[in-house]
C-alpha cells in the first residue's frame, strides 16, 4: 500500500511499504519538505504483511505545509539500498482553538497572481500607484508606467498556478490535462 498523496498537519499517518529487499534488516524512511529545507526520518516496523511506516501526529503538526519528497532506504547486508521513493502534499490543517481566523489555503503562486491581478486591475481602472503586499518578494509600490511588467510577471505566475495544478491531477490519477487520448475503433 503507498503512502497517501495528501494528508493534513496533525493527522496520524500509516501505510506498509511492501517487502522489496526480502533480506532487509531495518527500513527507515527519509522524508524532506520541497521548499522549507526541513526533513523527518521514520524507521519502519517488520510486521507479516511488509513494513508499516508510521508518522505520529506531533510529527505531522510539526511538519511545514507543502510539497514533501520521501526516499524509502533498506538495510541489506549492513549497506543502504533505496527501494522506493514518493511525494506527498502535507494540507495545513483547519483546527483552531477560540475563534476561527481567515484561513488561505491556496499556494504562493495562487496568492502572487492574485495580487498582481488585483493591481493590474487598480491601475488600469485610473490609480496612479498601487501598493502589492502579498507577493513572495515582500510586497512592492508600482506605478502606471509598471503595467507592462506587471502582465508579464502575471503570464509567468499564472504559468506555475497551471504547472501546479496539472501536477496535482497527476497525482490525484485524473491524468494529465494536456494529453488528449483517443482511440479509433473499425467500422462494422
Amino acid at each position: 500500500m503507498p503512502q497517501p498523496a495528501e494528508f493534513y498537519q496533525g493527522d496520524r499517518i500509516q501505510w506498509i511499504e511492501l517487502r522489496v529487499a526480502h533480506d532487509a534488516t531495518a527500513v527507515t524512511v527519509w522524508l524532506r519538505a520541497a521548499a522549507a529545507g526541513a526533513g523527518v526520518q521514520a524507521q519502519a516496523t517488520d510486521t507479516d504483511d511488509g513494513w508499516q511506516v508510521v508518522l505520529t501526529a506531533q510529527t505531522t503538526a510539526a511538519m511545514a505545509a507543502g510539497a514533501w519528497e520521501l526516499q524509502v532506504v533498506s538495510t541489506v547486508d549492513g549497506a543502504p539500498l533505496t527501494t522506493g521513493r514518493g511525494s506527498f502534499t502535507l494540507r495545513r490543517s483547519l483546527a483552531f482553538s477560540g475563534t476561527a481566523g481567515a484561513f488561505d489555503d491556496r499556494s504562493q503562486a495562487q496568492r502572487d497572481l492574485a495580487a498582481v491581478e488585483e493591481a493590474i486591475r487598480a491601475l488600469t481602472s485610473g490609480a496612479q500607484e498601487y501598493q502589492i503586499g502579498s507577493l513572495g518578494t515582500g510586497g512592492r509600490k508600482v506605478r502606471r508606467a509598471d503595467l507592462a511588467e506587471l502582465i508579464k510577471w502575471r503570464d509567468r505566475i499564472k504559468a506555475d498556478v497551471m504547472r501546479e495544478k496539472r501536477a496535482e491531477m497527476i497525482a490525484q490519477g485524473m491524468g494529465d490535462p494536456r494529453r488528449l487520448y483517443v482511440r479509433f475503433g473499425g467500422m462494422d
